[in-house]
């Protein structure tokens, strides 16, 4: 009986111990809704790269990339894609997938520290995040009060600006935007500032943190969050931390300590004050290799490298040119050999005789920075006779970029480039960041180097707007790189021609799919968007104002409707040329605040047009201690006329959050509509009226649908959200119209929905959803199949629909064969979670993970 006891005793250690453990990035708790979520697969839509890759380290096996806004990756040599170790993150902790910094423990690159923040998200929090396991799964430790940091900032290219002791890997030290420098003595789980820094006077600017705040924080040269870096970059070797800071106004920027951090002193008298140290690396021997650009804006010019000999003191300038360099690294099997990159230069990049770009260029030394000879995409040489043609034939001394099978990254330049590295595995191979994903060289010692994108399995585009055409492919709309017809979203998608760059917007018309259009969100000098009357595939310029949401319905046989809600306020316009005239539609109320209006055309009645409006007045504090209805609400408004004059009822508070203002139609004449913290609503618009029903669902950001479960029924649903305050945040399913919800997704969130805001159903695959993101790409969950038995919830012992606490609670008393305890049959099927036909302590250990965050599924 005692060894019962102490079983028991042990497993509900475990459990509690399991539901304590602090899930970082995701909410922990038990969730009142049922769950499939191992009937689910999550990933993303391939584009590949499409971000800013601001960062690269490596260690003896293992190479990780950081993004400025799309979390961190590692790259699998043998599938030769990168892996996101960032999923996990919910809406509210967005702000950590901008990773400002990353550090390797020199003696076991599977230990990885990210430090992670952003001024504009997650409240301005900043975290070092520690994995033991190469970034499957993390711990962190808030450190705001100590540092600050902004990873999506001007210089955050430099790097890397935390560093462990490779003789004491306990201590490491981490710089930040604001204050100065922190230090761990204890692998990073727990902080303390180092006075002995912070104290020398060399962060004196006062800004506010972020702007719109009166947080005053200290930080370095810069007017405000976005392009002040404070400490820039560190470096420890031979028991010495080296430092370099981001600003050029100081007598010194580069400073050094013994590892105790006890007293600093200028590095060198003969290192330039007047740059910003970009990146230091060290070669074979122990120098230091120090990098320099000229500003932080990607000033190409007014940079440098110098090499540092740590053992006498000696600096030796070594700059192939004047210009900025991100980074330069020795070949690990020859010190002369040295390779760096410029950072923000705009010289030639070719991709074939008639294509180019303009981007930065490699520089590679074979006698350790005393000569340097230039290396770039088509490089060409010398003028040589050709006897058989009788002419002057220019040698091409390097081959041109190629694209790896990513058609969308043809002309665009390798930029930006503040980091390299040398593969580990591959000492001819490097890899260098870029504005738009990543690069790699091969052959890069050898005589005739290639250049290729390198960013597969890099997801880091801002969707803004997405549609799934019944029958049809899927059509997104991205932030830089305009967007790209997705007919499978496991291969490279297909960019739209012409490009504009940023594209806010993209929308069919239901009564003739083949009729599309786009909007730019900018103003730019392509067009501020297209139309096109055959599916995409060839695009016509209009004369919209850019910006804005957009819908279509048709007239007649020949004539066309386009709807575009304004980027700046609810004022929705109509044309019927094909976007070269635009008129005012009638009856919608916006004010200065107002977001864009969202339309939606009746599919089997074009003369039905519904347009959402979120409409709010910002003015209300002038007279007003809390806004009311009048100043703050979502109403939708009707046309039954094709959208000239709309008719509006109000259905809830705006709650002054990212807009909700999507439409999702249910089916004919019934729509559902989200009120974010107000919660969702069911309108039945029969007759052109709006009858409102509040529906049980406690918080929903967005709500959109996709294809039904049966052919004949009614659309699915799609929300993120909580159907009941218990729940976790996440994504949930209804195919009853919203009645009821099932979780799909609360482990891969990768951020929330970030700047789109959307759920996108695809209306010709049950279970397919795609999601917006801040810079993690497109979303895409799909049905996995789950188990065999669909009736099967691993976990849920009690059967009670949920998997939480109680399940282990309970199942602890069955191993340790308490009488009182029964399971029904359907318990006893969910409680084997390996499964491997025994219900034992391991299907106690699998449940506890999960609940812990650990895994993603049982079962």
């Amino acid at each position: 009986m005692h060894m019962k006891k102490s079983l028991l005793a042990a497993a509900l250690t475990l459990a509690v111990a399991a539901s304590a453990v602090p899930a970082t990035g995701i909410q922990a708790g038990a969730a009142a809704t049922k769950s499939i979520e191992s009937q689910m697969n999550w990933d993303t839509v391939t584009i590949s790269g499409g971000g800013f890759v601001s960062g690269l380290i490596t260690g003896e096996n293992n190479i990780y990339a950081r993004t400025d806004v799309g979390g961190a990756y590692r790259y699998n040599a043998t599938t030769k894609e990168w892996e996101q170790l960032m999923a996990f993150f919910t809406d509210a902790d967005r702000g950590f997938l901008s990773v400002d910094a990353m550090a390797l423990d020199p003696n076991d690159d599977n230990i990885v520290y990210a430090l992670c923040g952003c001024a504009y998200f997650s409240d301005a929090r900043t975290a070092v995040f520690r994995s033991k396991d190469g970034g499957k799964t993390w711990d962190s430790a808030d450190v705001t009060n100590l540092i600050q940091v902004h990873g999506n900032g001007y210089g955050r290219q430099c790097g890397e600006s935390i560093a462990v002791d490779p003789d004491d890997p306990n201590t490491i030290y981490c710089g930040g935007d604001t204050v100065g420098m922190i230090v761990s003595h204890d692998a990073g789980v727990t902080w303390e500032a180092v006075d002995s820094f912070n104290s020398m006077g060399l962060f004196t600017n006062e800004i506010k943190w972020p702007t719109w705040t009166e947080n005053v924080v200290k930080t370095t040269v810069g007017t405000d969050y976005a392009n002040c870096n404070g400490v820039s970059t560190i470096a420890i070797e031979k028991g010495k931390v080296y430092v370099g800071i981001s600003d050029n106004t100081l007598e010194c920027n580069m400073y050094v300590a013994d590892v105790d951090g006890k007293k600093w002193e200028p590095l060198s008298k003969d290192l330039p004050a007047d740059k910003f140290p970009s990146r230091i690396t060290k070669d074979n021997a122990g120098n230091l290799l120090i990098c320099y650009v000229g500003g932080l804006t990607f000033n190409g010019t007014g940079g440098g490298i110098y090499k540092y000999n740590t053992t006498t003191g000696e600096v030796t300038n070594i700059s192939p040119t004047e210009n900025s360099f991100g980074a330069c690294m020795a070949n690990p099997n020859n010190n002369d050999q040295l390779i760096a990159t410029t950072c923000g230069v705009w010289s030639t990049n070719s991709w074939s005789k008639e294509d180019g770009a303009w981007g930065d260029w490699l520089y590679r030394s074979e006698d350790g920075g005393k000569t340097w000879t230039e290396y770039y995409p088509g490089k060409m040489g010398e003028y040589k006779w050709n006897a058989e043609t009788g002419e002057m034939v220019q040698e091409q001394v390097i081959d041109y970029l190629d694209a790896n099978g990513c058609s969308w990254v043809y002309g665009k330049a390798i930029h930006w480039s503040g980091s390299l590295i040398i593969n580990p595995k591959d000492f001819d191979q490097i890899m260098v960041s870029s504005g738009n994903g990543i690069f790699k060289w091969d052959g890069i010692w050898g005589d005739s180097p290639k250049a290729s994108f390198c960013a597969q399995g890099i997801e880091e585009v801002v969707a803004l707007d997405m549609v799934s055409v019944p029958g049809g492919a899927a059509y997104s709309a991205i932030g830089d790189y305009d967007g790209f017809i997705h007919t499978d979203v496991d291969k490279p998608a297909t960019q739209y021609v012409p490009n504009m760059g940023s594209t806010g917007a993209i929308a069919y018309c239901p009564q003739n799919p083949q009729v599309m259009v786009r909007i730019a969100e900018n103003q730019n000098d392509i067009a501020p968007g297209f139309y096109s009357t055959d599916g995409g595939k060839t695009w016509t310029k209009m004369a919209n104002t850019a910006g804005g949401k957009a819908a279509i319905t048709q007239l007649d046989k020949d004539t066309y409707r386009i709807f575009l809600g304004k980027k700046d306020s609810g004022d929705l316009s109509y044309s019927d040329d094909w976007g070269q005239t635009w008129n005012a539609c009638t009856g919608i109320g916006s004010a200065y605040g107002s977001k864009p209006t969202y339309t939606f055309v009746e599919p089997n009645d074009p003369s039905t047009v519904y347009a959402y409006a979120t409409y709010y007045n910002s003015s209300w504090h002038y007279s007003k201690t809390e806004p009311e209805l009048s100043d703050a609400n979502y109403t939708l408004y009707i046309s039954t006329d094709y959208g000239k004059t709309f008719t509006g009822t109000q259905i809830c508070m705006y709650d002054q959050c990212d807009s909700a203002g999507r439409i999702a139609s249910l089916e004919d004449n019934h729509l559902i509509l989200a009120g974010g913290w107000y919660g969702l609503y069911d309108v039945k618009t029969a007759g052109g009226k709006a009858e409102v029903t509040k529906k049980n669902v406690f918080y929903c950001k967005t709500v959109g649908y996709g294809a039904p479960e049966k052919k004949g029924g009614i659309n699915t649903l799609y929300m993120y959200g909580k159907p009941q305050e218990t729940d976790a945040e996440g994504i949930y399913r209804s195919t009853d119209g919203g009645d009821s919800w099932v979780c799909i997704n609360t482990q891969k969130l990768y951020g929330g929905t970030g700047n789109g805001n959307f759920l996108v159903g695809d209306m010709n695959t049950f279970g397919t959803v795609y999601m917006s993101t801040v810079g993690c790409g497109i979303v895409v969950g799909r049905l996995s199949g789950g188990t065999e038995n669909p009736d099967i919830l691993y976990g849920d012992v009690n059967a009670d629909g949920i998997v939480d606490i109680a399940d282990t609670v309970l199942l602890a008393r069955y191993i340790a064969q308490d009488p009182a305890v029964k399971l029904t049959k359907q318990g006893l099927q969910n409680a084997d979670c390996d499964p491997d036909g025994n219900i034992d302590s391991s299907d106690l250990t699998a449940i506890a993970r999960y609940l812990a965050h650990l895994v993603d599924k049982l079962g």
